[in-house]
């Protein structure tokens, strides 16, 4: 688990320059009768985006290897069956290569036991972030720490901050309609 401090250090981040970067993400949500294919890291977050959100030298790689201390078994998953990205600035892994962003194809009949799993995990679902968003590490009362899963078209995302949501194609039209970060 990640200290509170990190992860808050992210959610800032994420806050002030996700407001600013909202013109590069596509407000449009997929069909939901078409599965999303999983998208690279660099689709996720291109070159630009890393570098405005964690610096001039970062940038948004594949990651290989599953986290030491993963929040959730899905995470290696993720990993291992899927993509996940993670961070690096001047070479080096940010957050200890915490994956930032995972995809794992997952069709309904898989979410709905997933969920059923997170339920009885004690991992609530709630629509403060976007419809059912699952935290699976929640620090405190504040909605916009912590990380979870979401799940839209065929794809589960796992992220390490739920601001993150708003650059990803699938969830940018619910931020700007509503959510905490508009």
């Amino acid at each position: 688990m990640r200290p509170p401090v990190q992860a808050y250090a992210i959610a800032v981040l994420v806050l002030i320059l996700g407001t600013g970067l909202s013109g590069c993400v596509t407000p449009s949500q997929p069909e939901t009768s078409t599965e999303t294919p999983l998208a690279s890291c660099n689709e996720i977050m291109p070159g630009r985006v890393a570098q405005n959100v964690f610096g001039k030298s970062a940038e948004v790689v594949q990651l290989h290897e599953s986290e030491a201390d993963a929040v959730d078994p899905l995470v290696d998953s993720m990993v291992n069956d899927g993509i996940a990205c993670g961070g690096i600035i001047d070479d080096v892994a940010f957050l200890d290569g915490a994956v930032l962003i995972g995809q794992l194809a997952m069709d309904e009949d898989q979410w709905a036991v997933t969920q059923s799993e997170f339920a009885a995990d004690g991992h609530e679902a709630v629509d403060e972030i976007v419809e059912g968003w699952v935290y699976v590490s929640k620090p405190g009362g504040d909605p916009t720490i912590g990380s979870g899963f979401a799940w839209r078209d065929g794809v589960l995302y796992y992220v390490l901050n739920p601001f993150v949501l708003g650059l990803l194609p699938p969830f940018a039209s619910e931020f700007t309609e509503g959510a905490p970060l508009a």
